[in-house]
Parts: structure tokens; sequence; C-alpha cells
């Protein structure tokens, strides 16, 4: 037993070194990418966008919970894969917010830090930003009050249907603002985020439209 002891201690001290080595140098660059973003002045845009789409994240977070608290369905899995990225995103994003002194949710309801950007904005954009002002919600696509309300009162495959509706035209509403800040934040990690919410976002799109063919054929007929 005391032979064995003596022949284990010096692999395991070398392993506790090397453990502890890699947890402190990955806790420093950390550390080092926090300074960097805290020591960084964000734009108007970089603000704009970060709780434009947390109070976006938030709506998609809640109707995604809404899913995954009904029987099973082939719509709990993308439920759930929005709930976790989301909320890695939008912990990501308050992030940047506390270290900015701004708050998580926007103080109004205009999009305007969307014309400030390094060009004028261009046709698409101009709609874009006056369906925010037409919507009751201050950005197309994102749900009433009243259509959450309807789709918690909804069971199988008609609730999985609306939810679906819903979540397409959410993360349709949200692509020009994260394509827009992917291009014109000032602040790397920002822009990083936006593209990567484009990216999830417009796969998701795809798959979405794949399930609700999926469900119209399956509808019964008459």
């Amino acid at each position: 037993m005391g032979r064995w002891a003596k022949a284990i201690t010096p692999a395991m001290l070398l392993l506790a070194m090397i453990t502890t080595g890699l947890a402190l140098h990955h806790w420093q660059r950390q550390a080092q990418a926090q300074s960097a973003l805290a020591a960084a002045t964000p734009s108007a845009v970089d603000i704009g966008f970060a709780q434009s789409m947390s109070l976006h994240h938030q709506q998609a977070v809640q109707m995604a919970q809404m899913m995954t608290r009904s029987d099973s369905t082939a719509i709990t899995g993308l439920a759930r894969n929005i709930i976790g990225t989301q909320l890695l995103e939008l912990g990501e994003m308050r992030g940047w917010l506390r270290l900015w002194n701004q708050s998580f949710l926007p103080p109004e309801t205009s999009m305007n830090w969307m014309l400030l950007g390094d060009e004028p904005p261009g046709p698409a954009l101009r709609q874009y930003l006056l369906d925010c002002e037409a919507s009751p919600t201050g950005m197309p696509g994102l749900a009433t009050p009243q259509a959450l309300a309807a789709l918690n009162d909804l069971h199988g495959l008609e609730r999985d249907r609306r939810f679906l509706e819903l979540m397409q035209a959410h993360h349709e509403g949200g692509l020009p603002m994260a394509q827009f800040a992917a291009r014109h934040a000032r602040i790397h990690a920002v822009r990083r985020v936006a593209a990567n919410i484009v990216l999830e976002q417009s796969r998701e799109i795809a798959g979405i439209r794949i399930m609700l063919k999926m469900l119209e054929s399956a509808r019964p007929p008459g």
C-alpha cells in the first residue's frame, strides 16, 4: 500500500499541476476578453442591438418553454434547442450591457439605432424600420400577449402548428436586426454573436418550414 502511494503521488501531483495550469490559463483568457470588452467604447449600434435582441430572445425562450411543459412531441427538441441556445446568447448580451452600465431592455420601442450604420439605409432596411413602427410590439414577428395566451390554450397538433408559425415569424422578424449588427456593430464580440444568430436562425427557419409542411400533410382531409 505504501509503495503504491509513493508511485502514484508524483503522477497525481503532476496531473493536478497540469489541470490547475489549464484552468488558470482559461480563466486568464476569459478575464482578458472581459477586460477588453469593458475597455471598448460601445456604439449606439452595439447597445441598441444588445437591448433589442435581448428582448427578442426573451420572448423566444418564453414561447419555447410553453412547448416543453406539454406532452412530448416532435416540436420538443426544437423548443429545447431554442431555449439552450438563446439563454446562452441572452446571458452574453446582458453581460455586455452590465459592463456598459446600460439597461437590459430598450428604453423605448424605437429601432432608430439601425439608422446609425456606416452607410445610408437601403430600401430593405427602410422598409424594415417602417414595419417596426407599424408593429404593435415595436418589432415585426414579435408576438403580442394575446397571441401568446392563445398559443398556451391550444393542444396537440394545433398547438405545434401555431408554435411553429409564431417562431418562424419571430425569427424572420429578428434576422434583419442581427444582419445589421453583424455588419455595423463596433465591437468584435457583438458582431460575432450577431453573425451566429443569423446562421442559427436561418437554419431553424428552414427546419420550421419543413416541419410545417409535414404537419400540413398529416392534417386529416376535409
